[in-house]
């Protein structure tokens, strides 16, 4: 046997072990986060919020009492009372803002949802506090921009984090 065909069997030997852990990594994500774009308008605000499907599933179905699905659905009922529980919006006095569902959209790893909320007496004054999957992981990062008026502003939460104004932007 060659020196030349030896090293390109020892080569190929490599690459079918390092194959599963190359593929496991590869689906895996390392990074722990979710974005959240809070886009102000007169009447309230809209979040768009992404986020891994697989860790979601698996934290929405835990906080509803329920086992993790393996195809990393989630029904919208839990998703609502899991949402309205991590991620809260307060008005000026401190009242807390109720989220309304405007939908919640499935791209392949990824989730996409969508909430809005009446501000009746304007944005001045009010906070939010993204807490999602800080139960998960305690690297959990949670991104949160804040667009008005041609202007951003991002946030960022851990777990603890104190809630944020969102009037600055």
């Amino acid at each position: 046997m060659s020196a030349a065909f030896a090293k390109s069997l020892r080569c190929a030997f490599c690459a079918l072990v390092a194959m599963p852990f190359v593929a496991s990594a590869a689906r895996a994500h390392p990074i722990h986060t979710t974005l959240t774009v809070v886009t102000k308008d007169a009447t309230g605000i809209s979040l768009n919020i992404r986020t891994f499907a697989d860790d979601f599933s698996a934290t929405v179905a835990k906080y509803a009492g329920k086992r993790a699905p393996s195809d990393s659905s989630a029904p919208d009922a839990d998703v609502l009372r899991y949402i309205r529980a991590q991620f809260s919006v307060k008005d000026a006095a401190g009242a807390q803002i109720e989220l309304a569902p405007c939908g919640v959209r499935r791209a392949a790893e990824l989730y996409w949802l969508c909430f809005k909320a009446v501000l009746p007496r304007g944005v001045r004054g009010t906070v939010v506090r993204n807490q999602m999957l800080t139960e998960l992981h305690r690297d959990q990062v949670n991104i949160v921009q804040i667009e008005g008026k041609g202007t951003r502003k991002t946030l960022l939460f851990t777990k603890g984090s104190a809630p944020s104004p969102i009037d600055a932007a």
